[in-house]
């Protein structure tokens, strides 16, 4: 052939178009030698069955030959298609040594096909060459296109990796990794299931066009994957890969009997393959799938995908230590009602009073969002706080905040001045975006700060490389008081305090709670993290006193304020005035009225014995003084019982000193009666200190 000849000019269309004719007869013998030398690379069969009946043009090898020898072929469409071949093949699992060796036999085949055709030799040898030049010129343009494909991945996985440093809200995280992963060539969904009590995986969220719009179809009827093996929905991907904790595939869900349940959605959506990635805690516990489907089959068999699909899972053991493990399943439908619940303004705010408790005064009230249903009931933040992302905090919190500041203004308006707690995320010392918050509304409703506290939850951690401390000092401006919401229910709250100077801090009420059964474990807790609070200059207040006698121990014990069912349930604005003027307080701490404020007494004595070891006067005087039980007991007139006579007993060893055996033994039996004592009383529902008004849900209020 002559060097100069333009493979795409006139010339070569003139001579092409003479071999037609021929060329068309020849494609068996094509294709037989490209599958020949695709199945010595080990491409499974079922990928070829896909490949060969493929619907889209680009992915049908056969289309080869007809590209080869059309007259008409630009070198600008020929870059064009065969690049846009190249994506398809490699999305289908053939990398480009299978297809150097396909076009190497089936050139071999076409050669051989023009032998005895073609005259003159000239004209043969001219045909020849423009065949080898265009079809090696695809070659060079599909495995550059395959290099776009290798490219994007490479993308995708540092974009995933760099996901994995930012300080975002756990859903955010997982949608956000949802949407990177689908936004490979030819992924069509992502999604993230659990299972909810009965074992059937819930879809909570979904990314997708395609699956969003069965979303709800899939969670019904026989669509519905189960976790449990023995039965046609356990045995597919998903519950195989739940409980084996590995990533399961289908390299061709057409084909694969494992998917026979979804044979026909699957079709009719479009998906090929698919891989579900289980989320393992540190333990190895699978927690939760996340499935990717694919246009194409074979997608999820090549080494570079699977290598991607390893770094996913590694990534999601990552990001499961900063899920909440214990959150309610929510599915994806319900998740996007709460969301838009929230956009139109289906919030309202309720308010549980804090008391003084050493005066019984009102100190302030804390705001609890709730979500309204069309019915008029509330939902709760535990039901729809997993469904938020950083957006819609930051919208949670800019509305309830409006409406605490608009109600706390209608009560002074009223007569009733108090303070309003509004529950703020960690987050919002390193996103900027809650301060301007902030701005705007006190400048929309002008308050005196000091009448508003801040409380930072607990749940969320403080990333320092957003400097923390220069926003709180922005914060600080504001004249706010801040509050550590939540202390003691982990370690990370106690270094919060160190780090941040806030005001308040509130102890945790799963302390508070155990004090019935474990009363010196939850009672000693309050003791020693109150005194170490106001070591510090910090207020403390106890949260979750549902009785009298858990109210009488946190006054005994110290505590600055307290909040729980036993003093008000959270209620609607309307009804805080009402409620203070019902509400009575009667606590003195030095005359305990309840096991409870007497074992809380006995605490504080005998640390002031402990303290007094090296001083004999005081210590002679302490233990000179009637015991912390007496005026209990009398109240109670149990001077006879056992608890009484152990008492008695105890009182006179009391001269010889705390450190003998035998008053060491009596102390411990009174305490062991005592703590019979609490559980009795503490099994004995006692009415609110002031007159129950709480007008909304009767669900736990502690949350945002």
């Amino acid at each position: 052939m002559n060097g100069d000849l333009d493979v795409y000019g006139l010339d070569a269309a003139n001579l092409l178009s003479l071999a037609q004719p021929h060329l068309a007869t020849i494609d068996g013998d094509f294709m037989g030698s490209f599958y020949r030398a695709l199945s010595s690379h080990n491409t499974p069969k079922d990928i070829l069955n896909a490949l060969q009946s493929a619907s889209s043009q680009e992915t049908q090898p056969q289309t080869l030959l007809n590209r080869l020898i059309d007259p008409y072929l630009s070198a600008h469409a020929h870059e064009r298609t065969a690049n846009r071949a190249g994506h398809k093949h490699a999305l289908l699992g053939i990398d480009g040594a299978h297809l150097v060796a396909a076009y190497g036999q089936s050139l071999k085949a076409l050669l051989r096909s023009l032998e005895p055709w073609l005259q003159p030799q000239k004209q043969r040898v001219d045909i020849q060459e423009i065949l080898t030049t265009r079809l090696m010129t695809d070659l060079c343009h599909q495995i550059n296109g395959q290099r776009q494909v290798l490219q994007q991945q490479q993308r995708i996985v540092a974009a995933i990796m760099h996901l994995l440093e930012q300080p975002i809200p756990i859903n955010d995280l997982i949608r956000t990794i949802l949407e990177t992963m689908t936004s490979l060539e030819g992924m069509m969904a992502g999604t993230l299931a659990r299972p909810d009590e009965n074992g059937n995986l819930l879809y909570e969220m979904v990314v997708g066009k395609t699956f969003e719009r069965h979303a709800a179809l899939l969670a019904k009827g026989q669509l519905v994957p189960t976790i449990h093996g023995g039965t046609p929905n356990g045995e597919g991907p998903s519950g195989r890969a739940w409980r084996s904790g590995q990533v399961q595939t289908s390299m061709c869900i057409s084909t694969d009997p494992t998917m026979a349940p979804w044979y026909d959605l699957a079709h009719e959506l479009g998906y090929a393959s698919l891989a579900n990635i289980p989320i393992t805690d540190p333990e190895g516990r699978t927690q939760a799938i996340l499935t990717l489907y694919h246009s194409l089959p074979g997608y999820f068999r090549t080494a570079d995908r699977l290598s991607i699909i390893d770094r996913l899972c590694w990534a999601l053991r990552f990001a499961y230590t900063r899920l909440a493990h214990d959150t309610p399943v929510v599915s994806h439908t319900l998740r996007a009602s709460y969301r838009e619940r929230l956009v139109c303004g289906d919030l309202t705010m309720l308010y549980q009073p804090v008391i003084d408790l050493a005066t019984g005064d009102l100190w302030k009230v804390e705001a609890l969002a709730r979500l309204v249903n069309s019915d008029g009931s509330y939902i709760t933040p535990a039901d729809f706080l997993p469904a938020f992302g950083a957006q819609q905090l930051r919208q949670l919190f800019a509305r309830g905040l409006r409406q605490a500041l608009m109600d706390l203004h209608r009560w002074e308006s009223q007569g009733l001045k108090t303070s309003v707690a509004v529950n703020l995320p960690a987050q919002a010392l390193t996103d900027p975006e809650y301060l301007e918050i902030a701005h705007v509304v006190l400048k929309d409703i002008p308050t005196d700060t000091k009448r508003l506290t801040l409380e930072l939850l607990e749940t969320d951690e403080i990333d320092p490389r957003q400097n923390p401390a220069a926003i709180l000092a922005k914060w600080r401006a504001l004249g706010v008081r801040l509050a550590q919401d939540d202390l003691g229910s982990g370690y990370s709250s106690l270094l919060r305090m160190e780090k941040v100077a806030v005001d308040d801090v509130k102890i945790d009420q799963g302390l508070v709670s155990t004090a019935a059964q474990a009363p010196h474990k939850a009672l000693q807790f309050i003791h020693h993290l109150t005194r170490l609070v106001h070591d510090l200059g910090i207020s403390v207040v106890v949260e979750g006193l549902e009785s009298f006698g858990l109210i009488e121990a946190a006054a005994i014990l110290g505590a600055d304020a307290g909040q729980g069912y036993a003093i008000g349930r959270p209620m609607r604005a309307t009804a805080l005035r009402p409620w203070k003027q019902h509400f009575s307080f009667n606590v003195d701490v030095r005359k305990p009225q309840t096991a409870l404020g007497a074992y809380a007494a006995m605490i504080l004595h005998n640390a002031l014995i402990g303290l007094a070891k090296d001083r004999p006067v005081l210590l002679k005087s302490l233990m000179a003084e009637p015991g912390p039980l007496s005026h209990y007991l009398s109240v109670k007139r149990l001077e006879a019982t056992v608890l009484g006579e152990a008492h008695e007993k105890l009182c006179g060893l009391a001269n010889k000193g705390p450190h003998t055996n035998a008053y060491e033994k009596t102390r411990k039996r009174v305490e062991t009666l005592l703590c019979a004592q609490i559980q009795a009383e503490e099994a004995t529902p006692t009415p609110n200190i002031g007159k129950n008004t709480d007008e909304g849900s009767a669900s736990h209020p502690e949350g945002l």
